[in-house]
């Protein structure tokens, strides 16, 4: 089974093109896991009318806002824990429809040719970044310049990609070594966290170029930069006090 885990929070405008994209667009077998990270509009709304149109979307509801690191470790652990098999493959894209669902399948092209994981990368050929304003994209560039240096793998050059394919062998794998504790970052490090996770299994990585399309976002970025930077320090500082 391919699941595609969505972490929404307050995407009212946004989550029902996102589903829709997903059932209309993606050409293999899927379920949708969403989380409702806490949402204060009515998100959890949309999602219930789309359950009631399409099959196979699980609603996992968290009471207050967690943060992206705790809703993806919600939507993960439901999917584990559900006996995962090593042919299932878990799919994570942002639920602001920003992420175009239609690289979702050359994305299982790779997977089906032996790839472990895939990742819808800025920083290769013929990737595009639409309406993406000119700092975040500085930000991007430059996280990607640190953690080369900190966490180097020669696969490897988007490391904070959100929109990533894992096939399930790797992830058995890692959660039978690390259980709870496969993530335990709170915010936007979480997708740095797992990648570094993951790579100390050695799985075969592909990058896929994205198409990041900002201009169809509605509503604010969740991103709180300053915030972002305090966490990605201290994650680097903490990983290396622990393996040295």
């Amino acid at each position: 089974m391919n699941y595609f885990l969505l972490c929404a929070y307050n995407e009212s405008k946004n989550i029902t093109e996102v589903i829709k994209s997903i059932k209309e667009n993606f050409k293999h077998e899927n379920k949708i896991v969403i989380v409702n990270d806490g949402s204060s509009d009515d998100t959890e709304i949309q999602i219930r009318k789309c359950l009631q149109k399409y099959k196979d979307i699980i609603l996992l509801t968290h009471k207050k806002n967690l943060g992206l690191g705790k809703a993806l470790k919600t939507g993960f652990m439901f999917i584990l824990k559900s006996r995962m098999k090593d042919e299932d493959t878990i799919i994570t894209l942002d639920a602001d429809n920003t992420h175009p669902v239609e690289i979702a399948n050359l994305m299982m092209e790779k997977f089906l040719m032996g790839y472990d994981l895939v990742i819808a990368s800025r920083f290769v050929k013929n990737a595009k970044q639409q309406g993406v304003p000119f700092f975040r994209k500085l930000l991007s560039l430059m996280a990607r310049f640190i953690f080369k240096y900190f966490f180097y793998h020669p696969l490897v050059k988007d490391y904070t990609s959100g929109y990533r394919l894992y096939g399930g062998k790797i992830l058995n794998r890692a959660y039978a070594y690390y259980r709870e504790n496969l993530i335990k970052e709170k915010d936007f490090v979480v997708q740095l966290e797992i990648l570094i996770k993951l790579l100390k299994f050695k799985p075969k990585v592909y990058e896929v170029p994205i198409d990041i399309k900002y201009f169809l976002k509605y509503g604010k970025s969740k991103l709180k930069i300053v915030k972002n930077i305090i966490s990605y320090l201290n994650f680097i500082i903490t990983y290396f006090a622990k393996n040295l």
